[in-house]
């Protein structure tokens, strides 16, 4: 199953805002940069701060956030050679953690960002599903903040106040898969959601 996951035109007060909202709704959330660290994994949950940290590639950057109350697995491997040796990366398919994956922008056009979790994992040939806490968490909040966006012309692309604003001013054009996305729904699109997407009506994983 792949990851269930939304899509969101952000720009750095869009961020922002969005790591305020979901740690608003329920106290214990953790937020932190970058997908290679030194230090306890543990700290993820317990206190991010203590980490050094570094993203994997020089146009993207990588956000984590867990939950002190839902999320439990945190694992992350150590990299034994290469430009990372010594660091260890965290393993997003098995760690209870949603992920925002944020692309640089490039002169004037922005691209979406995407908030994903994993809710099962392959273990050899056995797919395995993560604790229902955290999955129904994920599931939870992805669908809790579709409904906070707004729609562009294609749907499943949200978009932030910010963004809004100023793509409504032309200071900033979005781009998905290398196509201008208007800002404000249009009444048709021929762009399809990438499977996994999550909308309003999405179920839990359990359902």
């Amino acid at each position: 199953m792949p990851a269930r996951q939304i899509w969101l035109f952000l720009l750095e007060p869009d961020i922002g805002a969005l790591i305020d909202e979901v740690g608003g709704r329920e106290p214990g959330l953790m937020a932190s940069w970058g997908r290679y660290l030194l230090g306890d994994p543990q700290d993820l949950l317990n206190d991010p701060s203590r980490l050094s940290r570094r993203d994997s590639l020089p146009r993207e950057r990588r956000l984590y956030l867990l939950h002190r109350k839902h999320s439990s697995d945190v694992v992350a491997h150590l990299q034994p050679a290469g430009p990372f040796a010594g660091w260890m990366q965290i393993d997003e398919e098995r760690t209870d953690t949603l992920v925002l994956r944020i692309p640089d922008r490039n002169d004037g056009d922005l691209q979406p960002a995407r908030l994903y979790a994993h809710t099962t994992f392959w273990r050899s040939a056995d797919k395995i599903r993560k604790r229902p806490m955290f999955s129904i968490w994920a599931s939870q909040t992805l669908r809790w903040l579709v409904g906070r966006y707004a729609k562009t012309s294609v749907p499943f692309l949200r978009i932030g106040p910010e963004a809004l604003q100023r793509a409504r001013r032309g200071e900033i054009r979005l781009t998905y898969l290398y196509r201008e996305i208007a800002a404000e729904p249009t009444g048709s699109t021929e762009v399809l959601a990438p499977e996994g997407t999550v909308t309003e009506d999405s179920p839990d994983p359990l359902d």
